[in-house]
C-alpha cells in the first residue's frame, strides 16, 4: 500500500504540479519512502533524462526484477540517446512481463531509434495483442511500416490513429509524409494543412505545410511559409527548383544561395547551383545519386512508368533484338534501380546481376526474383572493381545523372566478354556539348561526342536510334539507344 503522503504528491504530479511534487517526493524520501519510481517519471517527463538514470541504475542494480524500474531506465537512456543501452534494459523488461504494454512501447522505441524496425515491429504487435487499439503503440508500429517501406500499411495505420484522435499532431505529420513518398499530392497537403491547424506556431509544422505547398505546385503561396518555417536548405532547395520550372531564373538562384547557406555541405544543393551556374561537377555524385532514390525508391515505378511514360525498359530488348543480339547469357544492368530493366530482359538461361547506389532501391528490385546477384555500390567502382565478366552491360536511363562517360565506357569494355555487347540510353543534349539542366538537375549528352568515347575505348559496330525517353511537364524528352560490341579480337 502506498502511503497517504505520497498518495498527495502523486495527486499533485498527475495534476501537473511538478515542482511541488517534487519537492513532496524528495520530503517522502528523506522519511524513509521509496519514491524512485514517481520522482524517475516526473523527472522523464520534464526531460531531465540524465537525472532519471542518475535515481534509476542503482535501484536496476540492485533489484534487476523491478519492471517499473527497468522500463523507465529503458525509456530515460533511449531519450539521452544512448539506444543501444536502452534497448538491452526494454529486452530484459519484455522477458519480466512478456507482451506488457510499456515494455513492449520501450522495446519498440529503443529499436526504432537503431533502424531495428523488423524488431520494433514484433514488440509492437506483441503489446498490442494485451493492449489492443493502444494508440501510442499503433503510432510507434505506423513508423516501424514506414521505416521497412512498407508504405501502404503505414498508410491504413496511420489514418486509423487520426480517425481515432484528430487531435494528434505527431501523427498527421507522419501520415503526410507516407502520402507525399507514395504521389499522393493532394492528400499529403490535407494533412499537413491538419497538422498546420493543430500548430500553427511551429516552424518545423510550417516547414513541412510550405514543403506539401511546394509539391501541389502552390509555389507563390509556399515561400511565406518557408521563411516562417526557418533554416532548411532542402525545402529551400524546392522552392528553387519550382521556381525554375515557372522560368524565374532570378528568384530561383537566389532560393540556392538561401539553401547553400543554410546547408553548404548538401549534395543535393550543390548538383543543383552547379546546373544554375553552368560549371559541371567533377567525377560521380554518389551521395546526390544515392540520397535521390533513396527518397524515390517507394513511388519510382508508378511515377516513372505511369506518370511519366517512361518506356526504355520495353524498348531497350526490341532494339537489341532488331540489332541482332539476341544470345546473351550473363547480363549486368548497371544502376539497376527497382529492377524495371532486369524484369525486361529476364528469360530461360539469363542470369542478371544489378549493381545500384541506393540501398532502398535494390530492396525493390530483390522483391522481383529476376536477379542472380544485387550489388550496393557505385557504377564506376563496380566496374573497375568486379572479377567477372558479361555478355551484356545494360544502363537504362544511368547516364542522365552522370557528366564524364568515358571512364565508365573504358571500364565496361574490361567487363565484357570478347563480343560481347554494352547497350544505354541517355537524355539528347541540344549542343555541342554535355547540359546540365537546371529544372530536373539530369544531363544530357550529345550522340556524337558519345561515339567518338565509345571507339576510343576500343568498341566497334556502334549503332543508335532516337527515341523519347519520357515526358516532363507534359513535353517529350528528346534521348537515345547506343549499342556498342567489345570486338572479338583486340585490333
Amino acid at each position: 500500500m502506498l502511503s497517504p503522503r505520497l498518495q498527495t504528491f502523486m495527486a499533485l504530479h498527475r495534476a501537473g504540479k511538478f515542482a511541488e511534487a517534487e519537492a513532496g517526493y524528495r520530503d517522502c524520501r528523506r522519511a524513509g519512502i521509496d519514491v524512485v519510481i514517481p520522482l524517475s517519471a516526473l523527472l522523464l517527463q520534464q526531460g531531465r533524462n540524465a537525472e532519471a538514470i542518475v535515481e534509476l541504475e542503482p535501484v536496476v542494480a540492485a533489484q534487476p526484477e523491478n519492471f517499473a524500474a527497468v522500463v523507465n531506465l529503458s525509456i530515460a537512456l533511449r531519450q539521452q540517446g544512448e539506444a543501444e543501452r536502452a534497448l538491452e534494459y526494454a529486452r530484459r523488461a519484455c522477458e519480466l512481463r512478456p507482451g506488457e504494454a510499456s515494455a513492449c512501447n520501450a522495446r519498440g522505441l529503443a529499436a526504432l531509434a537503431l533502424d531495428e524496425n523488423e524488431e520494433a515491429l514484433a514488440a509492437l504487435d506483441a503489446g498490442l495483442k494485451s493492449a489492443p487499439g493502444n494508440v501510442p503503440l499503433e503510432l510507434h508500429r505506423a513508423k516501424a511500416l514506414r521505416n521497412l517501406g512498407r508504405l501502404r500499411d503505414a498508410l491504413a495505420a496511420f489514418e486509423r490513429i487520426v480517425k481515432v484522435d484528430p487531435g494528434m499532431l505527431e501523427a498527421w505529420r507522419d501520415l503526410g509524409v507516407v502520402q507525399a513518398r507514395l504521389g499522393m499530392v493532394g492528400p499529403a497537403l490535407a494533412s499537413a494543412t491538419q497538422a498546420r491547424n493543430l500548430a500553427p506556431a511551429d516552424s518545423e509544422v510550417l516547414l513541412e505545410y510550405a514543403v506539401a505547398l511546394l509539391r501541389a505546385g502552390r509555389t507563390a503561396e509556399a515561400e511565406q511559409f518557408l521563411e516562417r518555417g526557418g533554416g532548411n536548405g532542402g525545402a529551400w532547395l524546392m522552392f528553387g527548383q519550382a521556381l525554375l520550372r515557372e522560368g524565374n531564373v532570378q528568384g530561383a538562384r537566389k532560393a540556392l544561395e538561401r539553401a547553400h547557406a543554410l546547408e553548404p555541405d548538401s549534395p543535393y544543393v550543390r548538383h543543383f547551383r552547379a546546373a544554375l551556374s553552368g560549371e559541371l561537377p567533377e567525377g560521380i555524385e554518389s551521395d546526390y545519386i544515392r540520397g535521390l532514390f533513396d527518397d524515390f525508391a517507394d513511388r519510382f515505378e508508378s511515377t516513372l512508368v505511369n506518370n511519366l511514360g517512361y518506356g526504355v525498359p520495353k524498348r531497350l530488348p526490341r532494339f537489341l533484338a532488331e540489332q541482332g543480339v539476341e544470345t546473351f547469357t550473363d547480363i549486368l544492368d548497371l544502376g539497376c534501380g527497382t529492377g524495371l530493366m532486369g524484369a525486361e530482359l529476364a528469360g530461360a538461361g539469363r542470369r542478371i546481376d544489378g549493381v545500384d547506389l541506393s540501398g532502398r532501391m535494390l530492396a525493390v528490385a530483390r522483391e522481383k526474383d529476376v536477379y542472380r546477384e544485387l550489388h550496393e555500390g557505385e557504377v564506376l567502382a563496380f566496374l573497375q572493381t568486379a572479377p567477372q565478366q558479361w555478355d551484356l552491360i545494360v544502363a537504362a536511363d544511368v547516364f542522365i545523372y552522370i557528366r564524364a562517360l568515358e571512364p565508365i565506357f573504358a571500364a565496361a569494355w574490361q567487363r565484357l566478354r570478347p563480343g560481347g555487347h554494352f547497350v544505354f540510353s541517355i537524355e539528347r543534349s541540344e549542343g555541342a556539348e554535355t547540359q546540365l539542366i537546371a529544372e530536373t538537375g539530369r544531363y544530357r549528352h550529345h550522340v556524337q561526342a558519345l561515339r567518338a568515347a565509345l571507339e576510343q575505348a576500343g568498341f566497334t559496330g556502334i549503332c543508335l536510334e532516337d527515341l523519347v525517353i519520357r515526358k516532363e511537364s507534359g513535353h517529350p524528352v528528346a534521348g537515345s539507344l547506343l549499342l556498342a560490341q567489345r570486338p572479338l579480337k583486340q585490333a
